[in-house]
């Protein structure tokens, strides 16, 4: 499973989520080599510290053996991430084995292997796929059987650690807690409800006190990330101005996209799984759906933890239905999953990762400073380019107080509706000193070199010439783009 891994992620050339480097590689970067950009959530502390620690190591280890100026900055990462992968596959099949039989299990391996969730979604460096593989080894511990509750602390040891990498990771085991509980034998059950919930809390007071001490090392004071993550999302609700979700969003776009032409087989499985008394896992995972359901902003990904479960039930059915569909089963999963795999790690979205390259290869002298005239976080940034020179992206940090959402100015949308008087009003004053990394809407000294989209390149071709550029290179980024602001190739001037 690592080696397959290993390939899988060494395919990886795309970039699908910002969060990809920007809430993991790029703060990572910062912190092993002094300079990086921190966005805002880690200026008001909503995001934990542990994730990005973890590419830390790794940095600062390649800075102590003095490689950190080869490919294998690039590289390394992604072997950590490629373990990550393995152990969510590894941990599936021993969770399908433990509540569903030997033969289940292999066929929930072989989901786990060729699914593209896995193959173009765990296989990045984000916080959901950490979280993803402690919760999956948690399951396999989870006491789904009366007879296997000697394993609950293995269990919560796992669910601890996936809390530290990510607090809403709590919402899972929460479920899974109350399933445990509605589901004790009458008799001793309020004796057997205490050492339940004293054996959770030992480990949760443990959890929070690591989770203190490493967000106080990350941050170099005393702060509680959870709390300020839930008055960003759930009090204030400003979450949304990142897109709001419908009610359903999980139910209709979450759960099909995270399962594809799998989720007949996960449908069939649960039913399957209600009949032989094994629906204690969907259970779970319908509980903690809904509870994501609940705030304004979602996406797939939030639930990534899900997955093993989905699996599981997949597997049963398709053990159930195997004889001689074995080959046409194992075919229609390769033909359905491998080649979406294969075109998200090494097509759509890929020029704003070659951009990186080539700016990386240009020669000191030439490169100086660049500047992003895209939608914020649209490419990788200094984890990617390892250069301590100024660079600065269109902004568009949310307001941090529901009564500024109507004032609240946004660079990147100011920029979208007058590109040219844009650019005419910030590099209109080019004497003075410019800060590394300038505030929105401020006057900025001209880079070397700016980056951006075809589609707006078009429009301020004669703004950038008066600005005195041409353009350099040009790469091709996807052949599909639903965010007009992103079509067309990144072009390079």
């Amino acid at each position: 499973l690592l080696c397959m891994r290993l390939a899988n992620v060494f395919l990886v050339q795309t970039y699908i989520h910002p969060d990809e480097t920007w809430q993991s590689l790029e703060v990572a970067h910062r912190w092993a080599f002094g300079y990086g950009f921190l966005t805002w959530e880690w200026h008001h502390a909503l995001r934990g510290c542990a994730h990005p620690m973890l590419f830390a190591a790794v940095y600062r280890l390649l800075a102590l053996l003095r490689l950190d100026n080869t490919p294998l900055l690039l590289v390394a990462p992604y072997v950590l991430v490629a373990l990550i992968a393995a152990s969510v596959d590894y941990a599936t099949f021993h969770f399908a084995r433990r509540i569903a039989g030997e033969q289940v299990a292999k066929w929930a391996v072989l989901c786990s292997a060729v699914s593209w969730s896995m193959g173009s979604g765990i296989v990045r460096p984000l916080v959901n796929s950490a979280e993803t593989c402690l919760t999956a080894a948690g399951l396999v511990f989870w006491p789904w059987k009366r007879s296997t509750a000697h394993s609950l602390p293995k269990a919560l040891l796992f669910a601890s650690l996936s809390c530290i990498i990510r607090p809403t990771s709590g919402v899972v085991w929460l479920c899974a807690g109350l399933c445990l509980l509605v589901n004790q034998p009458r008799t001793g059950r309020i004796l057997r409800t205490l050492r339940i919930v004293k054996t959770a809390l030992m480990f949760g007071i443990g959890a929070l006190a690591v989770m203190l001490v490493v967000d106080r090392l990350g941050y170099g004071q005393w702060v509680f990330p959870p709390y300020q993550f839930y008055v960003f999302n759930v009090q204030q609700d400003l979450a949304t101005w990142f897109g709001e979700s419908p009610p359903l969003y999980h139910l209709y776009v979450s759960l099909p996209v995270l399962f594809t032409s799998m989720l007949p087989f996960v449908l069939h499985g649960t039913y399957l799984g209600y009949q032989r008394g094994i629906a204690e896992p969907g259970v779970v995972a319908v509980l903690a759906s809904a509870v994501f359901s609940l705030v304004g902003h979602m996406e797939y990904r939030f639930l990534y933890p899900l997955l093993p479960i989905g699996f599981v039930y997949a597997a049963m059915s398709m053990q159930s239905l195997a004889g001689p569909l074995v080959r046409r089963i194992v075919a229609y999963l390769l033909l359905t999953n491998v080649p979406a795999t294969l075109y998200l790690n090494l097509v759509h979205q890929r020029g704003v990762i070659d951009v990186l390259s080539y700016l990386r290869r240009q020669p000191a002298n030439d490169l100086t400073g660049i500047g992003f005239l895209m939608p914020c976080h649209s490419t990788p940034f200094y984890s990617h380019l390892h250069r301590n020179i100024p660079m600065w992206f269109l902004a568009c940090e949310p307001p941090l107080d529901k009564s500024q959402l109507e004032a609240h100015y946004w660079e990147a949308d100011d920029f979208e509706q007058r590109p040219a008087d844009f650019l005419n009003r910030i590099f209109a004053d080019t004497t003075g000193r410019c800060d590394r990394h300038p505030r929105p809407g401020h006057w900025r000294l001209l880079p070397s070199h700016l980056v951006l989209y075809d589609n707006m390149a078009q429009r301020i071709r004669g703004t950038l010439k008066q600005l005195g550029y041409s353009e350099k290179k040009r790469f091709f980024n996807t052949h599909f783009e639903g965010d007009s602001r992103r079509k067309g190739d990144v072009v390079v001037y």
